[in-house]
């Protein structure tokens, strides 16, 4: 079977070498890497060009940054092109253990009603194999989640599999032939919830999604309240995307609700942004976001983060 690796890079100098070479040692080969650069500025291209004879790689520049949902269905269109039977999503500061890919393509070819498996995924930046995902249980009409293991640590407690609503977007394994069916990511989002939305799509078609304990990946990303301009992105995309979703699948009345909680919750949110979360600026995003949701604003943002 093979396996197409979509890799969306941005500027991405810092990661591709714990990316690709995590990937040279994996004990499953039968994959290419399909690299879409979403017009970096960096080194990335130029250090991806010293893995050429190493790995199979194909690499496609794009002039504008098409984002999360848009590069990614551009290297998705390319595999299926050249009938790659799954496409496994992983973003560039992933690194895998040895036998990742092995573990995951043996469980979902073992099964046919299973259409998107994905690891279990640890910080990368910390010590003691803490979990930061091992997949996500959704209500898909309110968009609450929960994630289960997140926190604990890796151990034989952990069952070694679960079926799951969704994993998420930075490591996940789909069937090909599922995503025919299904349509791609929703590129109206940009990034963030474009996993949610899939999933939400692929449920409809009676499949199954998993997670293995076994499959490991360490993410290397930073979390914590310093990272003040990735925070800024990444909640003024989820608040927004949040609202576009609720449009999209015409879930008018959670729409309803979710305004609602905002407002009565706003005392509190006010005091998880100065404690959690940088602070005063972190707040106008936070609200920049959920006020451009509720206009319908799409694609990428038009201020800075």
């Amino acid at each position: 079977m093979r396996v197409g690796i979509i890799i969306v890079t941005f500027n991405s100098q810092k990661d591709i070498p714990r990316l690709f070479e995590s990937l040279i040692i994996q004990q499953y080969k039968n994959f290419t890497v399909y690299v879409v650069d979403n017009n970096s500025s960096d080194g990335t291209l130029d250090l991806i060009s010293n893995y050429y004879g190493k790995l199979q790689i194909c690499v496609i520049t794009t002039k504008v940054n098409n984002g999360y949902a848009g590069g990614n269905n551009i290297g998705i269109r390319k595999a299926m092109d050249d009938k790659c039977d799954f496409v496994f999503i992983l973003n560039p500061d992933m690194q895998l253990d040895r036998m990742c890919i092995k573990i995951l393509i043996e469980r979902i070819v073992s099964d046919e009603k299973i259409g998107v498996i994905g690891p279990i995924v640890l910080l990368g930046y910390e010590e003691g194999n803490r979990i930061q995902n091992y997949g996500v249980r959704s209500n898909f009409r309110t968009q609450k989640k929960n994630a289960p293991y997140a926190n604990r640590k890796l151990s034989d407690e952990i069952p070694v599999e679960i079926y799951v609503d969704y994993v998420i977007g930075g490591a996940m394994m789909i069937r090909s032939s599922l995503l025919m069916k299904t349509g791609l990511f929703e590129e109206d989002y940009f990034m963030y919830n474009d996993e949610l939305d899939l999933a939400y799509r692929i449920k409809k078609t009676g499949y199954k999604t998993l997670c293995m304990r076994d499959a490991i990946i360490r993410h290397f990303h930073i979390f914590d309240k310093k990272n003040k301009s990735g925070n800024n992105l990444m909640y003024y995309y989820i608040m927004r995307n949040r609202y576009l979703y609720f449009r999209k699948f015409h879930l008018y009345f959670n729409f309803l609700l979710s305004l609602i909680f905002e407002i009565f919750n706003f005392p509190f949110t006010i005091q998880w942004a100065l404690k959690k979360k940088g602070g005063l600026l972190f707040l106008k995003f936070y609200y920049s976001g959920l006020w451009d949701g509720i206009l319908g604003e799409k694609g990428i943002a038009k201020k800075s983060f």
